[in-house]
């Protein structure tokens, strides 16, 4: 593996060519200006980007549209068409999952945000003045592991190591903290792994077996899985290609261990089960309506240009979701609980100038003139 690659194993939050064919639309047909410029614009970037290829979909439930579409190749190598029933990799659309099963723990007694992680975690230094809520919201300081240098050494030497939550809470924690716990934002993955361990340790169970029972079963899930170890992919997926910047576009699907991100980025999941999801994670069904409450009005700035970042949860204009990144794989979902609209979308491609959350943007940016030009009706 080329020493360049290294850094891109950092899997952080994501901000806002070859010609490729188009590939199948599976979804249900539907007509309209809107989805016509969605496909316009899905095509034009893997025209004239390096992005292989995109599975995306928008719902508008008031309108009662339904617009699923894959275009480019899933394949470079055998010229395989995106699908848009792939499996892919949510990355830290993760996170969401998990602060979730998070609250639910707290509605259930068990946990309060305002928790240290002395009572968990009095290893983890400072662990006195860092609550849930910090952790939740990135506000606690702690390095993300992934910047470690023999994490990097280790992603360099041996990309399948299986990796134990608690060594990535060791290399996070040894680290200089950032800030002082609760004073800036910080993007972190180590978070959400102490998150995850905490929760086997409030339940005694696996976090596969809490975010299956709480989460993916409830919601209906079929296609979404958990897999805490382990660099295969169940079939149909695309391959993903790049880890940063343009160059070669090496297929990076199956060739690191998914440990590597566990409770911060290691979900499977397909385009409708996300969008089954989303509808739950932000309708307030899966917590008590106090807890929802909080968690959509708690939010603190962030780098990302009009995000503020909340509960494990991410926040762009009206909408909420999450932005996901792993080698090979980037993507988004978003939904707008007020007009009850949602936008997810797939790349099978990490490429830092060519983003999911980009295009999301400009749907976003669409849909928001059609509204103000009183062409909707939402």
């Amino acid at each position: 593996m080329p020493k360049r690659m290294l850094w891109y194993f950092i899997f952080l939050i994501i901000v806002f060519g070859t010609g490729c064919e188009e590939g199948g639309n599976t979804a249900p047909e539907t007509s309209g200006e809107e989805t016509n410029y969605f496909e316009s614009l899905c095509d034009s970037v893997v025209d004239q980007t390096p992005v292989p290829g995109i599975i995306a979909g928008y719902w508008s439930d008031s309108s009662q549209t339904a617009w699923e579409y894959a275009t480019g190749f899933a394949d470079l190598m055998e010229g395989k068409p995106m699908e848009t029933d792939m499996y892919f990799r949510i990355a830290s659309i993760t996170k969401t999952m998990v602060n979730t099963v998070l609250f639910q723990l707290i509605d259930e007694g068990l946990l309060s945000m305002e928790d240290t992680l002395s009572q968990f975690r009095p290893d983890i230094p400072h662990s006195n003045s860092i609550t849930l809520l910090m952790l939740s919201d990135m506000t606690s300081g702690i390095a993300d592991y992934s910047t470690h240098p023999h994490f990097m050494q280790m992603a360099l030497a041996d990309p399948l190591h299986i990796w134990h939550p608690d060594s990535l809470i060791a290399l996070g924690t040894s680290l200089t903290p950032l800030s002082e716990p609760g004073e800036n934002w910080h993007y972190s993955n180590t978070n959400t792994i102490i998150l995850g361990r905490i929760i086997e340790q409030i339940t005694g169970k696996s976090l596969a077996d809490e975010l299956n029972d709480r989460i993916f079963e409830p919601c209906g899930l079929f296609h979404t899985t958990f897999p805490e170890t382990g660099n295969d992919m169940p079939e149909p997926h695309p391959k993903g290609y790049y880890a940063g910047d343009i160059g070669y576009p090496v297929d990076w699907s199956e060739s690191y261990d998914i440990s590597v991100a566990w409770a911060a980025g290691a979900v499977i999941s397909t385009l409708r089960d996300l969008r089954e999801y989303a509808v739950f994670l932000t309708d307030g069904s899966l917590m008590s309506a106090e807890s929802h409450a909080f968690r959509l009005q708690h939010e603190v700035p962030t780098t990302i240009e009009g995000g503020y970042y909340g509960p494990g949860i991410l926040r762009y204009e009206s909408w909420y979701g999450h932005l996901g990144g792993l080698p090979g794989f980037t993507s988004v979902m978003l939904r707008n609980p007020m007009t009850t609209e949602t936008v997810i979308i797939f790349y099978n491609a990490q490429l830092n100038d060519h983003q999911p959350a980009d295009l999301a943007k400009k749907m976003i940016d669409y849909l928001s003139r059609s509204i103000h030009a009183g062409s909707r009706t939402d």
